[in-house]
């Protein structure tokens, strides 16, 4: 269905599109187009050939009305294909890196995309690859890829590589230890792993080896013309923005890549200064300054960083001045959007009239990369020496996430995140790997990368014996930097509590509970499961959820000691069951200590009376019996205006022993709104936070919170979903300590990744610089896929 979608857009836009004239040049009478399985630029799905390349190469064609299409494209063995563009005329070869070593064999058109190429091995500790060692490795190569050369030029010895004649081949003689590391494509490896690896899950790359451009190869004797000709065309494919407001190159990349993150150089005070600096030479003179803008000098577009450069609107939405592409001069951006469809312009346009100044995130492409990124532009309204008002605009790709990649069709999602002292982050989640879902484990160092430490290159998978469905939902480290994991696990007829621990490394503790594991069933039939899980400072382990009586649903608390069995001295013989009489289901979703080590529990009930779910939060004292102190009798309730069911999430406690309960409401429309309710140390609503204690996000459609952190700084940060036209996306809140929308934070206290795809985030945390880390899942082609989110402190 992708497909088909994917080439009824590309037709359309054809209609809709065109590109600047071009004149026309005979097409070589005998054009051979070969290529390669390689994706996602070149492959075959669904018995036909498609990928970026295909896409770019055939969409020039076009543009150049010349009778040609992808079915006149052959896909065969590189290694052939190569072979027979350098002794054959008017023979074009795609995908392929340019490398000096190939610079004079062919003439070149392009840049298509930019390609890191790496050195794949199987997990384990000795393939912790250096530069300094690499030279200690047997490496595999494909005949005639660029591997193998780069391989050699990152200081490999000839006699140290094996030629193998197709990626399964190479993939193969690792595995069977013929091979240490494969030099290859990262992107086209991992598909190429997913689909001829035994084990897919213990590859990893190791080590990027070069990063190297890939182009269209024509035979050097192909006409000159006809090969400039494909060049411009691509080159205007993807600069030219008149029509829809992003290139068709841009389109092209989204329908197959995620939305990618990389370390930015340039700060927000750096592009702050930036617009400032343009806004005052404006008000000094308009006219002079705007055509130094567009002419690229500095300081209006950075020599060293190209990503950082100012563009100018008028106050009808036109751009006048551009210092990085001066073809986007007089036209007018109103109504167009991004690649993900947000009308990012529109917001510049309507923030500047309403505040002057502020920021939007939006998605583009990068002048000095390829792919396609999330970036925040900061925008101020100035009023020039002319007299008219102008929009300067200048801004900066963010570091922001990381998608795991799945070695396979796998559906997964990262439920909670923990941030361990070394500054690593466990997620903890599911994945459906044989049409039964397992828990995740997932491990990230610092960089976003996964840790090859801790299981089988940074991944732990546990399945239940019953061979059904098993879910974690919460995860935390505990005073001796091993993992426990809360969830439920399925027996065969229903599902029980979970408890897991892991060691640092990601093996699981036998001397916790039954070998690793605790289990706990209700006395009734149907599904007990743990929800959130905290660890107390003499090492004893709390865990919150909901147990299945023989009438209905009980929210419910139990202690376990240190070593996994259940603490009697807690509640009755260990389990805590909050008290409410009558009919209705309850649930303990969130936990949290506070400094006395009391239990914060938050989550839903249905008090005796009413229809459906309130918010309820109980304290308990460090025995398990309620604080009665707290609330009325130990317990506050939250009902919405709509009646319910309404739901607290996840509950955190301030150093003043302030309590903080994320989750979501029923709204008037059938929908929820997300809502922040914080209290007094005494359980009673505080006053001087939001609406008396009350705070509400109300958009366009579903708004639902699960996670929730406070910053050092008082600011609090709510995970959630939010529905923008039709679709959910992932979204951050952030308010201030008052319960007010925080303006510095994204787009007036609300950041929307519609970048990534329709999905959700559960978690938020922060490590100790103040860095916020979110996880969660996307859903793109109908696959879900583990979402991780990091932002700088700075970087809001």
């Amino acid at each position: 269905m992708r497909t088909r979608n994917g080439l009824f857009f590309l037709f359309l836009f054809f209609n809709l599109f065109s590109l600047t004239s071009i004149a026309a040049v005979p097409t070589p009478p005998d054009l051979l187009i070969l290529t390669e399985d390689y994706a996602p630029f070149n492959y075959v799905e669904d018995n036909q050939l498609k990928g970026i390349s295909v896409e770019i190469l055939e969409s020039a064609f076009h543009h150049m009305d010349m009778d040609i299409s992808r079915d006149s494209f052959h896909l065969g063995p590189w290694a052939e294909g190569y072979e027979t563009a350098l002794i054959r005329n008017n023979t074009l070869l795609f995908t392929t890196a340019r490398i000096p070593e190939r610079e004079h064999l062919f003439t070149w058109a392009g840049p298509l995309f930019t390609d890191k190429k790496v050195l794949f091995g199987i997990a384990g500790h000795e393939t912790h690859l250096t530069s300094s060692d690499i030279t200690s490795y047997r490496i595999v190569a494909i005949r005639n890829d660029s591997g193998l050369q780069l391989a050699i030029d990152a200081g490999i010895s000839p006699d140290q590589v094996i030629v193998a004649e197709t990626p399964g081949q190479a993939i193969a003689m690792v595995e069977n230890g013929t091979a240490d590391v494969w030099s290859y494509g990262e992107m086209a490896g991992r598909r190429m792993i997913s689909k001829y690896a035994q084990n897919p899950g213990l590859f990893a790359p190791f080590m990027e080896i070069a990063t190297v451009d890939e182009y269209l190869a024509f035979h050097p004797d192909t006409d000159p013309a006809f090969v400039a000709t494909v060049n411009e065309t691509i080159r205007e494919m993807r600069q030219n923005r008149a029509i829809e407001g992003v290139s068709e190159y841009a389109q092209i990349l989204y329908r197959y890549l995620p939305v990618e993150c990389h370390e930015a150089d340039i700060t927000p005070q750096m592009v702050t200064d930036l617009v400032n600096l343009t806004c005052d030479a404006i008000i000094i003179n308009t006219s002079d300054s705007i055509t130094r803008i567009n002419s690229g000098e500095g300081p209006f577009k950075d020599p060293v960083n190209p990503g950082l450069y100012v563009f100018v609107y008028d106050s009808k939405g036109t751009v006048v001045a551009h210092a990085d592409d001066p073809l986007l001069v007089r036209k007018n951006f109103s109504k167009k959007a991004d690649i993900t469809g947000k009308l990012y312009h529109d917001e510049i346009f309507e923030g500047a009239g309403t505040y002057g100044t502020g920021w939007v995130h939006y998605v583009y492409t990068h002048p000095a990369r390829s792919g396609i990124y999330p970036k925040k532009a900061y925008y101020r309204l100035v009023t020039g020496s002319d007299g008219d008002d102008y929009i300067v605009v200048s801004g900066r790709y963010m570091s922001c996430a990381y998608l795991w990649q799945s070695p396979g069709g796998e559906q997964d999602r990262s439920i909670e995140i923990e941030v361990m002292p070394d500054g690593k982050m466990v997620l903890c989640g599911t994945t459906n790997t044989t049409m039964q879902k397992d828990i995740l484990l997932l491990r990230y160092l610092p960089d976003g990368k996964n840790d090859p430490a801790f299981g089988k290159n940074g991944v732990v998978r546990w399945a239940g014996g019953a061979g059904k469905d098993d879910y974690a939902f919460g995860v935390v480290y505990d005073n001796e930097g091993r993992i426990l994991v809360a969830g439920r696990e399925h027996n065969g007829h229903d599902a029980d509590v979970l408890v897991l621990r892991y060691t640092y490394d990601g093996e699981l503790d036998t001397t916790f509970g039954e070998n690793g594991v605790f289990r706990y069933a209700g006395p009734g039939n149907g599904t007990d499961s743990a929800r959130g899980v905290v660890v107390r400072l003499d090492g004893k382990i709390l865990i919150t959820g909901e147990m299945n009586s023989s009438v209905h649903k009980e929210m419910i608390a139990i202690q376990l000691l240190p070593d996994g069995k259940p603490d009697t001295t807690f509640g009755d013989d260990g389990l805590f069951i909050l008290n409410i009489t009558g009919e209705g289901d309850r649930y303990g979703f969130g936990i949290a200590l506070d400094a006395e080590d009391n239990a914060v529990i938050t989550g839903g009930a249905v008090r005796p009376g009413d229809g459906n779910s309130s918010i309820v939060t109980t304290r308990l004292r460090n025995d398990g019996l309620v604080d009665e102190s707290f609330g009325l009798n130990g317990t506050v309730f939250y009902l919405g205006e709509a009646g319910g069911p309404d739901y607290g999430n996840w509950v955190s406690v301030t150093q003043d022993g302030e309590i903080l309960v994320t989750g979501a409401v029923a709204d008037a429309d059938g929908s929820y709104d997300i809502i922040l309710l914080k209290y007094t140390n005494q359980g009673v609503p505080d006053p001087a936070f939001g609406d008396e204690g009350i705070v509400l996000y109300h958009g366009l459609g579903y708004d639902y919170a699960w996670g929730q952190d406070i910053q050092k700084d008082g600011k609090i940060i709510i995970a959630g979903t939010t529905e923008v036209h039709g679709e959910r996306y992932p979204v951050l809140l952030r308010y201030g300590p008052d319960g007010r929308p925080d303006p510095s934070f994204g787009e007036h206290g609300v950041m929307t990744f519609e970048a990534f795809g329709t999905g959700l985030l559960y978690g938020v945390h922060l490590d100790n610089e103040g860095n916020i880390y979110a996880n969660g899942y996307i859903t793109k082609d109908g696959k879900e896929t583990s979402l991780f989110v990091k932002i700088h402190g700075d970087d809001t």
